[in-house]
């Protein structure tokens, strides 16, 4: 039988030219894929220390990004609006006046399209379904099934890739912190922009703050979308809601000792700036989505339902109505300790 011939060796791709000029990076559009993401970049600029990181990110994370500045971590910070078109985010890009040689983005946005239309020359990304066709060098990489693993390894993984070490502790650093209240101060958030589904019963939340009120200075956060929680258990307390928003917001959760809150924003927030924190989990799941840091607290009751990831629950909400006051107290007592 004749031998079959060979089949031609495939063409090297291209190297990965981000070493030189700058490097523009499309924020995840939600707080919590944000607080995700930034261990991966702080693993590219060690890895590519001479070039010119620039995030392109919406108001809600733009503040993060912006702490990332003044370390140095990061050259700059363009922000704009959550419903900004991709000729929009063009244009923001064009007036930076920066030359700018590779891009990437984790999800298809108008950002994702704004790179393409700006002419980037090389723009890497997930090879999703809508992404793929906005990018130029598109990365995969493969993933094993298992246990359910952290969404942060989405982005680490994807920068070692590139040629960064992600899994390093400085990665995970938080910003320096201010110096704290001088009374034991907890921040409280009873409300969730996740939904409803995602929220404690008030009248829980209620008898905790007043439990917490003995010992502590409360201060009562309206979650970004949904503060009628906030209001309602502030009413009952006879105080005020702390109704901050963006780099406020931070400043404040830094000087906090520690928080309690349903699953959502502003726990990874508070993660962010590095303050302990207890988090009610529902319909997420926290394996995957868990606040990053040791120094944080998940409670959470595993029903048959769990991990539904629904707004609102359809059933009776035993996720959440089945957490009861005294666990959380007792997670309070052992977080705060000392």
């Amino acid at each position: 039988m004749p031998e079959m011939p060979k089949a031609a060796p495939l063409p090297e791709r291209p190297p990965l030219h981000i070493d030189a000029g700058s490097l523009v990076i499309a924020s995840p559009a939600e707080v919590s894929e944000a607080s995700f993401s930034i261990p991966a970049v702080r693993a590219l600029r060690a890895a590519k220390p001479q070039g010119t990181l620039l995030i392109l990110a919406n108001q809600d994370s733009a503040p993060m990004w912006r702490k990332l500045v003044e370390a140095g971590e990061v050259d700059q910070v363009i922000e704009h609006d959550s419903a900004d078109s991709a000729r929009k985010i063009t244009r923001l890009l064009k007036d930076a006046e920066i030359s700018i040689g590779a891009s990437i983005a984790w999800e298809d946005s108008p950002a994702a399209q704004a790179f393409a239309k700006y002419g980037i020359p090389q723009r890497f990304g997930y090879p999703s379904e809508k992404l793929a066709k906005q990018l130029t060098d598109p990365i995969e990489v493969e993933r094993k099934i298992g246990p359910i693993e952290h969404q942060v390894n989405h982005y680490l993984l994807f920068v070692e890739k590139l040629g960064a070490d992600p899994f390093q502790a400085s990665n995970f650093t938080s910003p320096a912190r201010p110096a704290a209240a001088e009374v034991l101060q907890i921040a409280i958030a009873p409300g969730s922009d996740f939904g409803p589904a995602a929220e404690w019963p008030l009248e829980r939340f209620t008898e905790l703050a007043e439990n917490i009120s003995k010992h502590a200075s409360l201060v009562i956060l309206a979650s970004p979308g949904r503060p009628g929680p906030a209001r309602a258990l502030a009413k009952a307390l006879g105080q005020s809601v702390t109704a901050l928003e963006g780099d406020d917001l931070l400043q404040l959760l830094a000087t906090c000792h520690g928080l309690i809150a349903n699953d959502g924003s502003i726990p990874h927030y508070a993660s962010f700036v590095g303050t302990p924190s207890i988090i009610l989990f529902g319909p997420n799941e926290p394996e995957w989505k868990r606040p990053l840091g040791r120094i944080h607290r998940v409670i959470r009751r595993h029903v048959p339902c769990s991990g539904c990831l629904l707004n609102k629950c359809p059933l009776d909400h035993r996720c959440m109505s089945e957490i009861t006051l005294p666990e959380v107290l007792e997670e309070l007592r052992s977080l705060f300790a000392s």
